[in-house]
């Protein structure tokens, strides 16, 4: 009689498969709790506002006075408002702002936020400080709102991530820099300096001098400025008013600028359109592309032309057009001359228009 030996391999096999089946629903299980956890409690997914967390938390930071001659502002994803004020001091206040599917899970993300303030000798240090997040983690995190006034000798400089700025009626001269956030302004005066590399610029009224760098965002300004200096990769630069100097320069973005009497202009774009509008002091003005469209729309009579493209063309109103060698080359005097305007382009097309 023959003895059978029990299937041991066999059966632990089949324990390892189970055991092993048994690991991955738990796995994911637990993953579809955190997923849910997440989405209830702070309200988005990478991201995304899914509109679940509808409960926010507000906690007051106390007011406080300082005086300086300076104010230096670090945050993440936080809120800065900057506000124009007359008196003496710098006075701090604002509010820290937390997300969950309840009140005290709101506050508690709120608690998260602390705000520090710590004056050395003139200068003012706020940085806003929070508990670190799991690498892995998403959704809305908490953040702090910070609003200063500010007297107008007071210097700032202003540092966030995705965070937004804003200035109000400000006088006060200084520096913004932001990664993805926002820049804003409305009313606002002094030499200002901003810097972003996807966050989009938007200022009205915009008074002084102002010098802007960014790669992707979009510039948007309206008002009269001194002189202007700005810089994109590929962002788009919109501007209106008027500008004692203008230069602007982008590779690939967009340029529209609508002045009034300009003194020193200086455009240059690579693959971007030019658009120019306006009226042009006694000087040199000089617009170029490399393959960008250039138009040129001419306020005043007095000007000096002299356009050139190498394989595009150039298009001018029927009393100029003459003048033009080749659909290529144009030299002319309007008036009297006195703003001499020189557009290039390599593969672009130049197009001037005259208002009466």
């Amino acid at each position: 009689m023959k003895s059978t030996e029990p299937p041991t391999s066999s059966s632990r096999l089949v324990a390892q498969s189970v055991g092993r089946r048994l690991l991955g629903i738990a796995l994911i299980l637990g993953g579809i709790g955190w997923l849910l956890f997440e989405l209830f409690s702070r309200g988005t997914i990478a991201g995304i506002d899914v509109q679940v967390a509808r409960v926010d938390s507000a906690q007051a930071i106390p007011v406080q006075r300082f005086t300086v001659t300076r104010v230096e502002v670090t945050g993440v994803n936080d809120q800065v408002v900057l506000n124009g004020a007359s008196g003496e001091e710098v006075v701090l206040s604002g509010e820290r702002r937390g997300f969950g599917w309840a009140a005290n899970a709101a506050a508690s993300a709120a608690a998260q936020i602390q705000v520090v303030a710590e004056q050395r000798g003139d200068t003012l240090y706020i940085d806003v400080r929070r508990q670190s997040w799991a690498p892995w983690s998403f959704g809305r995190n908490p953040y702090a709102r910070l609003e200063l006034a500010l007297p107008p000798d007071v210097t700032f400089d202003v540092s966030l991530g995705s965070g937004e700025v804003s200035l109000r009626q400000t006088v006060a001269s200084g520096t913004v820099t932001t990664v993805s956030g926002r820049v804003n302004a409305d009313g606002a005066g002094g030499d200002l300096t901003i810097n972003t590399t996807s966050g989009a610029i938007e200022l009205r009224d915009q008074r002084g001098s102002l010098q802007c760098t960014t790669v992707s965002g979009d510039l948007f300004l309206t008002g009269q400025l001194d002189n202007l200096i700005a810089q994109t990769t590929s962002g788009d630069v919109t501007v209106r008013g008027a500008a004692n100097v203008a230069q602007i320069k982008t590779v690939s973005g967009q340029i529209v600028v609508d002045t009034a009497i300009t003194r020193q202009l200086a455009l240059d774009s690579g693959s971007g359109a030019i658009t120019f509008i306006g009226q042009l002091a006694a000087g040199q003005h000089r617009i170029q592309t490399i393959s960008g469209d250039i138009a040129i729309t001419l306020r005043q009579p007095d000007v000096d032309l002299a356009f050139s493209t190498v394989s595009g063309q150039i298009t001018v109103p029927d009393a100029l057009a003459a003048q033009v060698v080749n659909r290529r080359s144009l030299t002319a005097t309007l008036g009297e001359g006195g703003a001499q305007v020189q557009a290039s382009s390599t593969a672009g097309n130049i197009t001037l228009a005259l208002e009466t």
